[in-house]
């Protein structure tokens, strides 16, 4: 009997092969036979194959080979009950074969050419649980699969089965995702783009012309006294419309989400906002000139700042405009009743509150990323969404059907009756996965054998305490106070601040923490009143806690407006940003005290806040055992942290693709802290998008962590992948990717063989 082993290391490898053979190729037919003939090559095998499962016609077709007969593919189909492929399918399980012809199921197909081979090994693709197709391989000589061979091979048809899924969904499409134009379009193609909302979608092309930011005309025939009133008059029926948005959002979204156009309006409200436009008028300018010069000179500002989220605050300021402009008479662009799928240049804020989303059935722009307060709409009316180049955008015509996966950026044009009936299949399983989803918001987050673990929310914005409780948030694991400073064109006063920190306090139930972190400001993120320099690397720069130790004047009036907001209660916990050394804590509580001691002077009762620190510098993290006296809690800010642990900025374009929490050299730093946190009863708790990847959710449990803090919309999501795993699993997955995974791939991989268990 001829048995080959293969090695853990060359296994590895090639998981990590077809990982870049997926995410390197656009075309799903060449994506698949690249991937069969890899697995060929390296298990050493004679013959390798994948079928993909027709639902509807109930049979499976072959669909890429290496050894058997080319010209089979896509001619060949067999039912679910015919051969050992089809068994496979049927028991949705793997099947090995020393002798086929020995096997009771075993169907000789003559145009396939399985007759010449003695072993097989098949294993089912599964998405969801259902079996979707199945990969085989097959030898001449009689030979017996290990048990890692095995385990291999159901990881590689777990990497493959999401693009035999969607990919083949769009059958016999002329499917390369870079179309040229310049050729006669196909009836039937596809484009990929940037998904920024999840979900799938089919309808017609409903395509928006919009209102633009164009320049008005600056002169003005009328008076100043004229033109100030009538700016005024679109400055009141502008919030009069977003006042309606709010209340048309009201049950359709959480109050959050509607909550975005507080902003807008407090922006409109704001007044310098206000006496910039009307002193541009007074030097005998037009209402709309001046409008669009003041926003025009914001958004200067606002691209200038590297962190993505704030730099997407650009659209809301943009939005004002337009619908400013508008009550001046400029065109603002319709917003069809219609069902379809909504095409346009730019989709605003407002753009997507305008809409009936029973009929929206997906959106497709060229502007706009995933944290966009347009795409965050977009997620929470369950609306899919995708961002794609200007150029594409335009091949879309009106009344074009559409079908749009918003998960994987897919877009579909002039699908065909197969594909179509495809995507309706997975929209009734997209409505039954949802409605699972939603009955764990209000449940408690538990591990499969009922292990506790604490969720709370990272809030930005105001506005963002209303989605606490819809979400079933157990209080705020992190203010990110330095959008609120990004906000303004000036430094807040004490007192300004003291109002803003204790509306979001009385937002959270009192034996719910809440949170502060103090201003975590560098050149990449700060708004041009601060006064930053620019630096080369601000990222490792004079930011944060670096440069309010040497400059504390803001420092101090920020920790005394918390302290204040915190009077009369005890869950406001206060968070130092960016530490490297006991140095810094020492003398930051020596701030904190010297604030607290003043307020006591002038009369005030300054409450005895915990104090914490956020790890994010990799030397912090080394030397926390020699921070734990100082201190009363920790946090892991795991976005900044894998940037140092890996040297890597995860918005190079360059390098991104290394950026990966799971990686197992900052997972082997986390759990340095989480052990010197346990060995002295150190609260400890992780904020970041590692905390809201449901991977990196379980394997945080599995490192000892119990509290994680995320964007408030995906704690349901956290709390259902939580359900799948006891505690002994996650601790397993931890110990694997502790002292034994060389990368995150791997890591996700053990992960999802134990999802699938």
């Amino acid at each position: 009997m001829n048995q080959t082993q293969l090695s853990q290391g060359a296994a590895l490898q090639i998981l990590a092969d077809v990982s870049q053979i997926i995410t390197t190729s656009h075309n799903a037919d060449e994506t698949l036979q690249q991937t069969a003939k890899m697995i060929a090559e390296r298990m050493r095998v004679d013959a390798c194959a994948i079928y993909a499962y027709d639902a509807r016609e109930n049979q499976l077709r072959l669909k890429s080979t290496i050894g058997l007969v080319p010209e089979a593919v896509d001619a060949v189909t067999m039912r679910p009950d015919e051969g050992l492929t089809g068994l496979v399918l049927q028991e949705s399980r793997p099947l090995q074969v020393l002798e086929m012809h020995r096997h009771p199921r075993f169907k000789l197909f003559p145009n396939i050419g399985e007759g010449v081979y003695q072993s097989f090994l098949g294993v089912p693709l599964l998405i969801y649980r259902r079996a979707i197709g199945v990969l085989t391989v097959h030898t001449f000589k009689r030979r017996s699969f290990s048990e890692n061979e095995e385990r291999l091979m159901t990881t590689i048809a777990s990497q493959i089965a999401g693009l035999v899924s969607k990919a083949l969904l769009i059958k016999e499409l002329d499917s390369s995702t870079v179309v040229d134009f310049s050729r006669p379009v196909p009836q039937t193609y596809t484009l990929r783009g940037q998904g920024v909302a999840e979900g799938v979608g089919l309808g017609k092309a409903l395509v928006l012309e919009q209102g633009s930011m164009e320049e008005p005309v600056r002169t003005s025939p009328w008076s100043i006294h004229e033109e100030n009133k009538a700016f005024r008059t679109a400055l009141d029926q502008t919030i009069k419309d977003v006042l309606g948005l709010i209340d048309r959002l009201s049950g359709l979204v959480s109050h959050d989400e509607a909550a975005i156009f507080h902003a807008h309006i407090m922006f409109m409200e704001d007044s310098v906002f206000q006496e910039k436009i009307e002193g541009y008028i007074g030097q005998g300018n037009s209402a709309a000139w001046a409008i669009y010069q003041v926003i025009h000179e914001y958004l200067i500002a606002f691209s200038n700042i590297e962190d993505p989220y704030l730099r997407e605050k650009s659209q809301d300021l943009k939005d004002v405009g337009i619908r400013l402009l508008h009550h001046l008479g400029h065109s603002f662009g319709e917003i069809t009743d219609k069902e379809g799928i909504l095409v346009a240049k730019q989709v605003l804020p407002s753009d997507i509150a305008r809409i009936d989303s029973t009929k929206i059935k997906g959106i497709i722009t060229s502007s706009g990323g995933v944290v966009s307060h347009a795409a965050i709409l977009a997620r929470s009316l369950l609306i899919p969404a995708i961002c794609v180049s200007e150029a594409y955008l335009h091949e879309i015509h009106e009344g074009d059907m559409l079908a749009v996966d918003g998960g994987d950026g897919l877009i579909v044009i002039r699908p065909s009756e197969k594909t179509i009936e495809d995507f309706s299949t997975l929209l009734v399983a997209q409505d039954r996965h949802r409605s699972q989803l939603e009955r764990f918001r209000t449940l408690p987050c538990l591990t499969k054998d009922g292990e506790r673990i604490h969720i709370l929310a990272n809030v930005a914005l105001e506005s963002e305490t209303l989605q606490l409780q819809h979400f079933g948030a157990e209080g705020i694991g992190l203010y990110r106070s330095e959008i609120y400073f990004i906000s303004l064109d000036s430094y807040p006063s004490l007192e300004n601040q003291c109002e803003t920190y204790r509306k979001i306090i009385e937002r959270v139930p009192s034996d719910f923490p809440v949170v502060i972190r103090t201003l975590d400001l560098g050149a990449d993120k700060a708004a041009p009143y601060m006064g930053f320099q620019k630096e080369d690397n601000p990222f490792l720069g004079f930011r944060a806690i670096r440069r309010q130790l040497k400059h504390p004047a803001v420092l101090k009036t920020q920790i005394k407006a918390i302290l204040l907001a915190s009077e009369g209660r005890e869950n406001v916990r206060l968070l130092f940003p960016m530490i490297t050394d006991l140095k810094e804590v020492k003398g930051l509580k020596g701030i904190y005290e010297e604030c607290r001691q003043e307020l006591i002077e002038e009369g005030y009762h300054a409450p005895q806040l915990k104090i914490g620190v956020m790890f994010e510098v990799p030397a912090a993290i080394l030397i926390s055992h020699k921070m734990m006296s100082e201190i009363d809690f920790c946090s892991i800010g795991s976005n900044d942290l894998t940037q140092y642990v890996l040297a890597v900025d995860r918005n190079n374009s360059n390098v991104s693709d290394i950026y990966d929490p799971l990686h197992p050299a900052v997972l082997q730093i986390i759990k340095h802290l989480a052990k010197n946190c346990a060995e002295v009863n150190m609260p400890i708790e992780l904020c970041g998008e590692m905390a809201s990847d449901p991977d990196g959710s379980v394997i945080l449990v599995g490192l000892g962590l119990r509290q994680l803090s995320m964007s408030a919309s995906l704690i349901p999501l956290v709390k259902e992948r939580m359900s799948m795993f006891t505690l002994s699993e996650a601790e397993e997955i931890a110990d694997f990717a502790l002292h034994e995974a060389a990368s995150a791939m791997e890591v996700r991989q053990k992960i999802s063989r134990f999802h699938r268990r």
